[in-house]
């Protein structure tokens, strides 16, 4: 096999009968199947991450530890088995218990254990602001101590936030207020600006489970068409009994590119005329090369992504977010309702 380009090989349309063999096939497919599981864990793991946030997962890993070593920390185990209906005395005879509607006592949840491991631990002297922000800036890594100060040095233009807030109040507003209103949308903007990364991250996501498809896809395809070209050339009579289907047709990747159609047309009609002929063997090799070349060029990868600029759709999609979330949020006419205490919707 030559021109190396991936985890496949293309095939020589000449001298090709010596590198088409029965172990050649088995071979490839193992290492097709390899790529796919590989990105297949890749995938569930960036879907669990963006599902979950990536920010349980060493906590929960380290409460099962905990757990399962024994009761040092003072962990209890809750038996289960007490929450049947029906539980045996020490007689032997079969007691009915009550139905549980509320959550047992002796029940530890990881949020407690860990808050309670916290509290066992050594706290130093209340630090004053000065001090904590200090003692935050040197456990800071770069990247995070980048942002902070691009964050730090970032402000609103202050003609705009003035002029903004004469049109709104129809007025002239003091100097001191028009900074107010410029931190305030400071810390807006920076809000949208996180929710647009959020936004770009599962955008990034949702690219990858598509690109995941087309090449298990594209893997499927493979599979196949080589073992169709395998049983043509290789004539050694070995059995290629295993799931992939070298009589399938494929259908059209894409119904706007007339190209592609017409070589999807003339690989269905070679493997339904199934004439061992040399045309056909040399069809099947070019139909190879061009799934190898689609195949090796699919990467499911998103982190070279992930200092992309933030984009137009991604900032509208955030500011949509934005209301919607708010916007569930009642009235102050409404929640002062009742006896004008607020009391009805807390």
């Amino acid at each position: 096999m030559t021109e190396t380009q991936g985890p496949l090989d293309t095939l020589p349309e000449q001298n090709y009968p010596p590198l088409i063999t029965h172990n050649n096939y088995w071979g490839t497919k193992q290492l097709i199947n390899q790529v796919v599981s590989e990105d297949q864990e890749y995938v569930s793991w960036k879907l669990k991450d963006v599902r979950t946030g990536g920010t349980m997962n060493a906590y929960l890993n380290g409460f099962h530890n905990n757990h399962s070593a024994g009761t040092q920390d003072g962990a209890r185990s809750f038996d289960f088995s007490s929450c049947s209906q029906h539980s045996k005395s020490n007689s032997g005879k079969i007691k009915k218990t009550a139905r549980i509607n509320s959550v047992p006592k002796n029940l530890r949840f990881p949020r407690e254990i860990h808050d309670e491991q916290l509290a066992r631990l050594p706290h130093s002297k209340s630090l004053d602001q000065s001090e904590q922000l200090n003692l935050l800036l040197t456990n800071l890594d770069e990247d995070q101590m980048n942002r902070f100060e691009v964050f730090r040095r970032t402000s609103l233009a202050k003609n705009n936030i003035k002029k903004i807030s004469s049109i709104v109040t129809n007025q002239t507003v003091a100097a001191n207020i028009n900074l107010l209103l410029a931190g305030v949308g400071k810390i807006f903007v920076g809000e949208i600006v996180e929710k647009a990364q959020e936004v770009k991250k599962r955008n990034l996501v949702a690219l990858m489970a598509s690109v995941f498809r087309e090449k298990k896809l594209a893997a499927h395809k493979l599979k196949k068409t080589l073992k169709k070209l395998t049983m043509l050339v290789d004539n050694s009579g070995a059995s290629l009994d295993d799931s992939a289907d070298e009589n399938e047709t494929d259908e059209y990747e894409d119904e706007n590119d007339e190209k592609l159609m017409k070589q999807t047309d003339n690989y269905n009609e070679i493997v339904r005329s199934g004439v061992n002929s040399e045309d056909n063997r040399i069809g099947l090799i070019k139909h190879y090369n061009r799934l190898v070349k689609s195949f090796n060029a699919l990467d499911v990868s998103v982190e070279k992504y992930a200092n992309s600029p933030i984009l137009p759709e991604h900032i509208r999609e955030a500011w949509r977010l934005y209301r919607t979330e708010n916007d569930t949020v009642p009235q102050s006419t409404w929640r002062t309702q009742g006896e004008g205490n607020g009391w009805m919707f807390r």
